[in-house]
This record gives C-alpha cells, sequence and structure tokens, in this order.
C-alpha cells in the first residue's frame, strides 16, 4: 500500500502549493480504486463525510451515453436530422443538422447564446435556453467545420424527455445513477434538499460572473436547474464507478448491463474522423467520440502527457477533468472548484503524477 501513501502525499502537496481550496480525486487501474484524495479547506465543509462537487462539462458525457443507447435501442439513428423529432429544426438552417452533429460539435450552433446572460437572470428552464438555441443561425455547414457547443445538449435533452416520457433529471437517476450506485450524484439538486446543500462545494467564480447575483455557479437557481451540458453534481468516487463501468464494456460490479457494449465502443472512439467535409485537424489530431474527448497529446487541454491518444474522457469549466483508457485499464477523477482556465496547469501535473504512476493490468 505504500504507493497509495506516496501518491497523496504527492498530491496534497501539489494541491498545498496551488489557489486550489477544495478537490476530490480518484484513480485506479480497473476495478481497483489505487488512490483517493480530498482536500478542503472550506471551514463549513470540513465535518462533511462526503462534500459534493459541481462538474460543469462532464455532464455532457453522461448525457451522451443516453443518448447512444437510446440509438441502440431503436429510439432513433444518430444520422437521423434533429428535425424529426423537433419542429422548430425544420426552418432551413436547421434542417441538416442530426443527433450526431450535436454529439460530435459539428453542429454549428453556438457554445453560449448571446442570451446567455440573460435568461440566466431570468432563470430560464432547459427548455427556454433550447427554444432560443433553434432561433439561431449556424456559424457553418453542420459538418464542415468543428466548434465546441454546450447548447447542443440542451437540444438533446428535449429530445430524450420526448422519447422518454420522463424528465431528463429522472431518467438519467433510473438508467445510470440508479444501477451503478451512484447516491451522491444529481442532474440538479432539489430547491428543498439541504442536507445536499450543505454539502456543496462553493466554487471560486471565474470573470465575468457577478459574485451578488443570483444566477452564477454558486446560486441556487444553476445548481438546481440541472442544465445539461453542465449541471451534474457529484463526488470522485461516483464518477470512478461509471468509468469503471464503461472499461467494463457497459456492465455493473456484478456484470449486469448498464450500457450496450456497442455503445461504450461508439462513444469512446473517434467519430469524427468519419466525417470527410472536415479538416484533418479535427478529423485526427483533434477527434471527438460522441459525447466524449478524446486526449489530444499536443494540445494545452491533453489529459495527461503519459496517456496515449486513444485514451478518452472530458473536462469542466468549474475545475474538473475525468479520463480512462482502455489498454492498460487506468482511469482517474479530479474534481476542483477553481476554473478551468487557473486550475488546468495544476490538474494536469496531478494528472500525470497518476498517469505515470499507476501500475497497469490489475482487475
Amino acid at each position: 500500500m505504500a504507493i497509495v501513501a506516496t501518491l497523496e502525499e504527492r498530491i496534497l502537496s501539489i494541491l498545498g502549493d496551488s489557489a486550489i481550496v477544495g478537490a476530490d480525486i480518484c484513480a485506479g487501474v480497473g476495478d481497483q480504486v489505487v488512490v483517493e484524495c480530498r482536500s478542503l479547506q472550506h471551514a463549513a465543509l470540513r465535518a462533511v463525510e462526503t462534500p459534493l462537487f459541481l462538474t460543469a462539462s462532464l455532464t455532457k458525457p453522461l448525457v451522451a451515453l443516453l443518448v447512444v443507447q437510446l440509438a441502440a435501442e431503436g429510439a432513433w439513428g444518430l444520422n437521423e436530422p434533429v428535425r424529426n423529432f423537433l419542429p422548430a429544426f425544420r426552418r432551413g438552417p436547421l434542417r441538416r443538422i442530426t443527433i450526431r452533429h450535436l454529439l460530435t460539435h459539428t453542429s454549428g450552433l453556438p457554445d453560449m447564446l448571446p442570451e446567455n446572460e440573460q435568461l440566466r437572470a431570468e432563470h430560464a428552464s432547459v427548455q427556454q435556453f433550447a427554444e432560443v438555441t433553434a432561433v439561431q443561425n449556424p456559424a457553418f455547414l453542420p459538418g464542415e467545420d468543428c466548434s465546441y457547443c454546450s447548447m447542443g445538449f440542451a437540444v438533446l435533452q428535449l429530445m430524450i424527455e420526448q422519447i422518454s416520457g420522463r424528465s431528463l433529471p429522472c431518467y438519467l437517476r433510473e438508467r445510470v445513477l440508479e444501477p451503478l450506485q451512484m447516491v451522491d450524484t444529481a442532474l440538479g439538486i432539489p430547491s428543498d434538499a439541504e442536507a445536499w446543500w450543505r454539502r456543496t462545494v462553493p466554487c471560486q467564480l471565474p470573470p465575468g460572473q457577478p459574485v451578488d447575483c443570483d444566477w452564477n455557479w454558486n446560486s441556487r437557481y444553476w445548481r438546481s436547474l440541472g442544465a445539461p451540458w453542465g449541471g451534474l453534481t457529484s463526488t470522485a468516487g461516483d464518477l470512478a464507478g461509471l468509468l469503471q463501468c464503461l472499461l467494463r464494456q457497459g456492465t455493473d460490479a456484478a456484470g449486469r448491463p448498464v450500457f450496450a457494449a456497442e455503445v461504450v465502443k461508439a462513444a469512446t472512439s473517434n467519430q469524427t474522423q468519419h466525417f470527410s467535409a472536415l479538416s484533418a485537424e479535427h478529423r485526427e489530431r483533434r477527434p471527438w467520440g460522441l459525447g466524449w474527448r478524446l486526449n489530444w497529446p499536443d494540445h494545452t487541454g491533453c489529459f495527461s502527457d503519459f496517456l496515449g491518444s486513444e485514451a478518452w474522457g472530458h473536462w469542466g469549466a468549474t475545475g474538473t477533468q475525468m479520463w480512462a483508457e482502455c489498454a492498460t485499464q487506468r482511469w482517474c477523477v479530479i474534481l476542483t472548484e477553481q476554473p478551468w482556465e487557473q486550475s488546468q496547469p495544476i490538474i494536469q501535473r496531478i494528472s500525470n503524477l497518476i498517469a505515470a504512476s499507476l501500475p497497469t493490468g490489475l482487475r
């Protein structure tokens, strides 16, 4: 067990020399957890057994798994146009956008709406975000470029709810969180769930988010909204369980299927390589799976310098990251409360340490 103590001490040393005041880290190989580490300087939360972190865009790949699983169950085809399900997408500029475009960030729709702050100040619903998205004109023809797009996931929420007959938070809980026993995870915290609110770690706010407003990352509105592009609250341990499930090709610890094996394979492999109109950069060096990003070794946002290009994962604006690698069965979850722009160098140092230190071949 010496490796655990060594890793924990070195991780805590890196965190201690940074401006990060809250972190939850879990990493391992296959079904084995090798290191668990938590650092929390928020006085009010030190006595909390399991603090909860706003994971931001780590939300997207979970939502994407539901979309791809529904395709595997015959609900739709990934190359079907969104207009087949949402009438607002029947107008000219949007007619060619497919489900696959939304999952691979190739739709041309905006990341954030011009009306983003106004909508948040008005405490808009996800449906309202999706409706405003549907009146935007794509910045490029679908499939001809790749540009990160959060609003595509607002659109996907409406589609999931139409097909399932359930709200997305409930459907995610039933299909993923409960089967994997992710008891400390929710897409949106119920406004009256005071026990959950007392466990939430406040975020350091990025420039442009006023401290005294009622719509920033720490507001009850935002944390209860359950935005499908960034509203998941969770712990490193819960997200570790998800990564382990995917490394088992979609089964829980007892071997029961949560996702079809082909869903996992499709979601976590290079999908943009098949877009003939994309540049070679996006097809080969900046590839996306379906909601999951592959590792970009030559990019500042690479998951680790010691992972191959086939590793997959995601990052979040609140200072979060998770990744896994099928070939070695290594996986890692790092949650912080410092905006990505400031925390990314520290997260990558910790990620490098973990990736280079984990044994391989454990089961």
